[in-house]
């Protein structure tokens, strides 16, 4: 397999992905008394130190360097170092190392040690540049038999005087041929005489030949790109006497850029519907660019969404690309085994078909055979409770589906499933919002809604009878737009409470009516939480203002009656003290007849004045009889 590095004086290590020893040269053998069949398949870190670190002299520094190369497979071009031959001499050499990307051997590690010690040495320059010169065909041509479309070597004028036999092999032609008609006339290339047009100004002007080449195969499989770069050999008087150059079969990295790049679109075009299902998209909307991205992206001519109808076993076609329109809303495909889409729903799984024609699973469908559909690929639309429906990417022509088409198309029908979610939750909540609207609105209770940014969102009917302004005035307006001084520190401690998550009951605020009148309301608060934080609150109020009247009517009274009691008490003390002089002054008279008649007089005041202290006793009594029952 690696035959042409016997042919080179270099000592020549070849390593695997794995760091493992793959081959040794002859020329490693001869100079440093390593044989290729005991170091093949020993790892670096057991191959260095025994066979390579012990031959270097330059101390540790060198040997950590190359070892470092080669453990991490980096690039070196020229690193010299002194070390010791299996003869005993001393040379120096030249270390370089590089991973090679040409197949089969991408991504093996080539490390060579040139024999430098001629050119250390000034008078021996020359001898060592002819031997060079003299075996550089020789050389070009061992390691263009290793790399795949290899190395190619031309005169001055541009013929081909060596061409790897590989390259010769993918164009179908010889060495011969190319050097009759000019290597560019001899393939089968796209763009052949643009190709010409350049590789006949570099010849001219001495730039360097840098181009990607699309080289037909011919096996019949289709095209493969070739990177081919080469540069002019110049001799001591700057004249161009050849040139040489690579050719690197880059069409699986060029393959792969394609994929890459194809994906990077899917991915772009499944965040930009989840964007547009998160902007309110309605799903006609939502499902139409879904099949129009997936067409687009997977380079379909058909795509469609199929909504399920359980009832009935059989599906409504919703949206679609490349069918009949005429037949969205109305084309009906049936389920089960007689469908694609209904085999998908059996399965549970996507379901990939190469050719319909020749299709045993499952019967195909009026709507697929109609439109002479060959290949194609299905994934399910997940629902809340069971399958929405499924989504179906289909083209006439003979397509083998991938693993990352599934992916896509099943990214595509999730947006799908959550766009439909969403909008089953929207046409819930709605439904909600007008009952509770048109509760509201029967509601004899003021109730509203109230967020800390937007202020009342929505208040009922009942604020005109409560406060007198109409729904209209009071929307847009904070809610303590309308509230006394008086109760402003009681709101904003509730508020505080509301703010924390808590329900506020009872909370009893005057507001001032529209006609400068007060209205009492007791409120009951529920706060309104979004993504963990209180952004407002969901209030209804009831009128207590008679009830807060009344009360007020009633204290009032208590504290009539109260006096009253009071009076009563004082007016007893006041009267009797008079009774008593009068009763002293009676004894005092000498008409015992007269006195007789003033001291009855006394008596029957003093019994008025006990029947006023019985009276105070039982008011008394009912105030607080009265008092413990208002409580209450």
């Amino acid at each position: 397999m690696y035959r042409c590095f016997d042919e080179l004086d270099d000592a020549v290590i070849i390593l695997n992905c794995d760091n493992i020893v793959a081959g040794l040269n002859r020329s490693f053998l001869e100079i440093f008394g390593t044989d290729d069949e005991a170091a093949r398949g020993e790892d670096l870190k057991d191959f260095f130190p025994r066979h390579v670190a012990p031959r270097i002299l330059d101390g540790e520094d060198s040997a950590d360097r190359v070892l470092d190369a080669l453990q991490h497979r980096r690039e070196v071009s020229h690193l010299t170092c002194q070390m010791q031959t299996s003869h005993g001499g001393v040379r120096w050499f030249s270390f370089s190392c590089r991973v090679m990307t040409g197949e089969p051997y991408t991504g093996m590690v080539l490390a060579r040690f040139r024999d430098v010690t001629p050119e250390r040495h000034e008078g021996a320059r020359s001898a060592s540049d002819a031997m060079a010169l003299a075996r550089v065909e020789s050389i070009y041509a061992g390691i263009g038999d290793l790399l795949p479309y290899g190395i190619w070597i031309t005169g001055a004028d541009g013929t081909p005087l060596y061409i790897s036999a590989s390259f010769l092999n993918l164009s179908d032609t010889t060495l011969e041929e190319c050097q009759r008609t000019g290597w560019p006339d001899c393939m089968q290339l796209e763009n052949a005489g643009q190709v010409f047009d350049n590789w006949k100004h570099c010849l001219k002007t001495g730039e360097r030949w840098d181009r990607e080449l699309v080289v037909a195969d011919p096996g019949g499989g289709g095209y493969r790109t070739i990177l081919s770069r080469g540069a002019p050999v110049l001799n001591e008087d700057g004249e161009v006497i050849l040139w040489a150059g690579i050719n690197l079969d880059i069409t699986t990295r060029k393959h792969a850029e394609r994929l890459t790049t194809i994906r990077a679109a899917q991915q772009g075009a499944v965040a930009d519907l989840g964007q547009l299902a998160l902007a309110g998209a309605g799903l006609p909307e939502l499902m139409d660019a879904a099949v129009r991205a997936v067409a687009e992206h997977l380079d379909v001519e058909y795509a469609k969404v199929l909504r399920y109808i359980p009832e009935n076993d059989a599906f409504l076609l919703e949206a679609a690309v490349g069918f009949d329109m005429t037949l969205v809303g109305n084309g009906v495909v049936e389920g089960g085994t007689d469908s694609q889409a209904g085999y998908t729903l059996l399965s549970h799984r996507p379901v990939i078909v190469e050719d319909l024609r020749t299709e045993v699973r499952f019967s195909g469908p009026e709507l697929l055979k109609n439109e002479g559909i060959i290949s194609g690929i299905s994934v399910i639309i997940r629902g809340e409770e069971g399958p929405y429906g499924v989504f179906g990417a289909h083209t006439r022509r003979s397509y083998r589906f991938t693993r990352d088409d599934i992916n896509f198309i099943r990214a595509v029908a999730n947006v799908l499933a959550q766009g439909i979610k969403r909008k089953v939750a929207e046409e819930a909540l709605m439904a909600s919002e007008e009952k509770f609207r048109a509760i509201a609105q029967r509601s004899f209770d003021m109730i509203f809604t109230c967020y800390h940014d937007r202020g009342i969102t929505y208040i009922s009917p009942a604020v005109t009878r409560i406060l007198g302004y109409t729904p209209q005035e009071i929307t847009g307006q904070r809610c303590l737009a309308h509230a006394s001084p008086i109760s402003l520190a009681t709101w904003e401690e509730a508020q505080e409470r509301l703010n924390r998550g808590e329900t506020i009951e009872g909370l009893e605020v005057e507001f001032q009516r529209k006609d400068g009148t007060v209205a009492y309301v007791e409120l009951n608060e529920s706060p309104i939480v979004e993504r963990g934080r209180v952004v407002g609150a969901q209030v209804t109020g009831r009128d207590i203002t008679e009830r807060k009247l009344g009360e007020q009517m009633r204290q009032q009274a208590f504290r009539q009656i109260e006096r009253n009691i009071e009076q009563f008490a004082v007016l007893g003390d006041h009267i009797r003290q008079p009774l008593q002089v009068t009763l002293g002054r009676a004894e005092l008279l000498d008409d015992e007849g007269a006195a007789e008649v003033i001291r009855e007089q006394v008596w029957r005041i003093n019994d008025y004045i006990k029947q006023l202290d019985r009276g105070w006793v039982e008011s008394r009594k009912i105030r607080e009889y009265l008092q413990r029952h208002d409580m209450e």
